[in-house]
């Protein structure tokens, strides 16, 4: 498989035997050592996704990268201090309700019913809440994928946003378990009405966690 890299355009190619069949995965450019990141399609073929970072300009003799302003959340527009949610649910009610609570704390929504639009959409924004549950695009591997691809974040990006996941395996507020999953707070489905009333509380300890460290990152200059 021949692979460019979205940093710096050099190409080169990896035996196909070596490519993960139908998961995300990132790899460093052999020449500029930035990451690049692979996800696979319907088809089984793997596409490189570029961050918007990433895209660099073409010589005249290259094709010009396409992207597609609405491939962007929100239409790309929103003032600076709004406030972003991503919903990634398979169940219907927990995601009428996640609609509902998210409407009523004024976030701006996008509910996607894929991975690889949650994963496009999250190469051009970073979202301030994502909520997810362990069914989500099940045969694509959507929840793995999306943990896959925040655990892949510098830790400046990844401590911005809140993850709850809806379990139907896992307790609700299992502190542990959460930690193990890489997320923020769990809430087990059969408790999913209480989703509100978890949910701010896990967005104040998230904010009050951080506050301290947030305000030393300013005081030093790192953090606007």
């Amino acid at each position: 498989m021949e692979i460019a890299c979205t940093h710096c355009t050099t190409k080169f190619n990896i035996p196909d035997e070596k490519i993960p069949k139908g998961r995300k995965f990132s790899l460093k450019c052999p020449k500029c050592r930035q990451h690049i990141h692979i996800i696979p399609v319907d088809e089984g073929i793997q596409s490189v996704e570029p961050t918007p970072s990433a895209i660099t300009p073409a010589r005249q003799d290259q094709e010009l990268p396409v992207y597609n302003a609405a491939d962007r959340p929100f239409g790309g527009i929103l003032d600076k201090d709004a406030k972003t949610a991503m919903l990634c649910i398979a169940y219907p009610h927990a995601n009428e309700l996640a609609v509902k609570i998210m409407n009523s704390m004024q976030y701006h929504i996008m509910n996607v019913d894929d991975v690889q639009t949650a994963l496009k959409s999250m190469t051009y924004h970073l979202f301030d809440i994502i909520i997810l549950d362990e069914d989500f695009d099940i045969n694509r591997r959507g929840y793995r994928n999306i943990m896959e691809y925040l655990n892949e974040l510098d830790m400046m990006s990844r401590r911005k946003i809140v993850v709850l996941l809806i379990s139907k395996s896992m307790h609700t507020m299992d502190n542990m378990a959460a930690f193990n999953a890489s997320v923020n707070q769990i809430i087990n489905y059969k408790q999913v009405n209480s989703m509100e009333s978890l949910l701010q509380r896990t967005i104040i300890e998230h904010d009050q966690f951080y506050s301290v460290y947030n305000e030393t990152l300013r005081k030093l200059g790192k953090m606007t």
